[in-house]
């Protein structure tokens, strides 16, 4: 039974999870993902509903190019711990195995955090979960997780889903707070263009309130405080999403998904 839905929880969440649960229901899905249908709307969120299936293509797409290179970043740091930024209803942790992993925090809204507990509560992750309430903006709670996250080894930052709701400078800064913390060693984040966040904009009116997204168009905000692209994927969508090619990149910025290391720590296949 789907949970009631809590007006305090972004609409954004239980979107993506109606997403990745229509695409389990196809014949031949792309995404198996046997939990999201406990985080799907209902019938009565048909608004929520309208912005799924707007945007399925998009969260399916970068979910899988996201399983994928996280499990190739286990490969390379055996035993890091993952720290998931704007978790969300993800539920990775219950339906890949990730025992590798010495632990996976989930942070995101305490009330994201307090309702997927409940829900998911009795079902064994592959790897220990911990789930914090946090704001991304404010540094202070994020370095004090990334600090208890990283004293007993490397971590490897998932921003899944999040960037496109900062703007360029709160893009820096967040890039800049993971940039100087020690233990992080790897960040993997789906990057969406400004003319596809226009274009996404439109979409989003459909949620009650609004909401505000920004696209970048170029990889300098997370570049600029210390991070070098070493693997890179596009989203795998039918329509061009192109933004202007400007800034570091010599080509249009595509959507798709960027793994990163702090400076220089080798490279990954794209």
């Amino acid at each position: 039974m789907n949970p009631l839905v809590d007006q305090s929880v972004q609409a954004t969440a239980y979107a993506a999870a109606a997403c990745r649960a229509a695409e389990s229901r196809r014949p031949n899905p792309r995404l198996s993902d046997p939990f999201a249908e406990l985080f799907a709307p209902s019938g009565a969120d048909a608004q929520v509903a309208r912005l799924a299936d707007a945007g399925v293509d998009e969260v399916v797409g970068r979910t899988v190019l996201i399983d994928k290179m996280l499990v190739a970043a286990l490969d390379r740091w055996p035993g890091a711990a993952v720290v998931n930024l704007g978790a969300g209803f993800c539920t990775r942790p219950y339906r890949l195995d990730l025992s590798g992993f010495r632990e996976l925090v989930e942070a995101d809204d305490p009330a994201v955090a307090e309702l997927k507990t409940r829900v998911l509560r009795g079902r064994q992750p592959s790897c220990p979960v911990r789930r914090v309430g946090l704001d991304v903006r404010d540094e202070t709670a994020l370095t004090a997780v990334l600090d208890e996250a990283g004293h007993s080894g490397a971590v490897i930052v998932v921003t899944e889903g999040l960037l496109v709701y900062l703007p360029a400078v709160a893009v820096t800064a967040l890039a800049g707070t993971l940039a100087r913390r020690p233990a992080v060693v790897h960040w993997l984040a789906d990057i969406v263009s400004e003319g596809s966040a226009k274009q996404m904009q439109a979409i989003a009116q459909r949620v009650p309130g609004g909401l505000a997204l920004f696209g970048i168009d170029s990889l300098a905000p997370l570049e600029a405080p210390g991070w070098q692209v070493v693997g890179y994927r596009a989203l795998p969508v039918s329509r061009p999403r192109y933004g202007p090619a400007t800034g570091t990149s010599s080509r249009a910025l595509v959507d798709g998904v960027v793994a990163l290391d702090r400076h220089h720590h080798g490279t990954m296949a794209g």
